[in-house]
């Protein structure tokens, strides 16, 4: 049996993806769209699983706005909002992308057709690199690329990337899906002139707790118990917990405690010819009745 946590977190994922989509318009800031998923997460019962990633044209993934930040959504850009919901560390993940330019129109369209083709093949003993080839075709059909370096990935409680991972193009000797699997599908589309693969950038917002031992030095092992009661190993952006130090202080916490092995940090990820993409993505459990699409 799928526990129910999950259920209700597809249920809070789903109702905060309608919202993000009417809201996501020229001249709203990023940070207005984070403070919106947060709230609307949090008045549901919820808790976000990760931190709100906005990523506007070639930057692909694992960028979420700091204080200050300033940048609004323009006409001509193509936006991904990717957030997360945990209940009681039971994770659902979800990707949507609008756009307010007709040129990229059809990529949406593409994307959400792969995703489809996707879904409709995800079954017990349904080979993970089977579904990548289900999304390339479908992306190819259109006239796009997938990105090569990015793919879905199952997930566990507290853990949004679990062991298995599936691909956006078709690999051979990949796991199976097996019954009691939940896992999200996530196809990142781009032009067909792109690299179609993505890199990181020298932007790193996004950060998790990967080891829990003591330094002895009161600051950094006060900051690190302090995310673990919170997130456990689910990540966190600076920006949650900024009001409580002195302008600059957090990020010194933060990166010697990456130095010592405690925490891990995420960089931007961005494509690595400049080329725009769009990605969509729903989470889903195996159970008995057959494949149950949580969000």
């Amino acid at each position: 049996m799928i526990p129910e946590q999950y259920k209700t977190s597809g249920r809070i994922t789903r109702e905060v993806g309608a919202l993000v989509r009417s809201a996501v318009r020229p001249g709203v800031s990023f940070l207005e769209i984070c403070d919106l998923v947060r709230k609307e997460i949090e008045s549901r019962g919820g808790h976000p699983a990760f931190p709100t990633g906005i990523g506007v044209n070639q930057v692909t993934a694992h960028y979420a706005p700091q204080d200050g930040d300033e940048s609004v959504f323009a006409e001509g850009d193509l936006v991904k909002v990717d957030f997360g919901v945990h209940v009681d560390g039971y994770v659902t993940d979800t990707s949507v992308s609008v756009t307010f330019n007709p040129t990229y129109n059809l990529m949406l369209e593409a994307n959400q057709r792969a995703l489809e083709a996707a879904i409709a093949i995800a079954r017990r003993e349904t080979r993970t690199g089977e579904i990548g080839r289900e999304i390339h075709r479908e992306a190819a059909r259109f006239g796009f690329k997938t990105i090569e370096n990015l793919t879905g990935h199952t997930v566990d409680r507290y853990t949004v990337h679990a062991g298995k991972s599936i691909p956006n193009l078709f690999m051979p000797g990949m796991q199976s899906l097996k019954k009691g699997d939940v896992f999200a599908i996530e196809p990142f589309l781009t032009l067909p002139t792109a690299s179609g693969y993505v890199i990181d950038s020298p932007s790193q917002t996004i950060f998790s707790i990967v080891a829990r031992k003591r330094t002895g030095i009161q600051e950094l092992d006060s900051f690190a118990d302090r995310v673990w009661e919170e997130r456990k190993t689910l990540p966190f952006t600076p920006r949650w917990y900024s009001s409580d130090y002195a302008k600059g202080k957090l990020q010194g916490i933060i990166n010697r405690l990456i130095a010592k092995k405690i925490v891990r940090a995420y960089p931007t990820l961005v494509e690595a010819s400049g080329s725009p993409v769009s990605q969509f993505e729903h989470t889903m459990a195996l159970d008995d009745d057959g494949l149950l699409v949580l969000t």
